[in-house]
């Protein structure tokens, strides 16, 4: 998917990116962080494990993938 700057309006915020994570976690985001959009991701940094979010609440978040090493 390529990404590319949001030119509509200069004092509109950039489109966040929908490929890498946007948020780190010291651990599972699980009833911990609300998912700011269904599909986004987060990085635990602790496990070294991305998060997923399938819904719009705290109990949303599955494991994306093993552990990164």
């Amino acid at each position: 998917m390529a990404i590319v700057p949001n030119r509509g309006n200069p004092f509109e915020p950039i489109d966040p990116s929908y490929c890498t994570h946007s948020r780190t976690a010291a651990a599972s985001p699980n009833t911990v962080l609300v998912p700011l959009f269904p599909g986004e991701i987060v990085f635990d940094t602790t496990n070294k494990v991305r998060w997923v979010a399938v819904g719009k609440t705290n109990a949303d978040w599955i494991p994306l993938g093993p552990e990164v090493t």
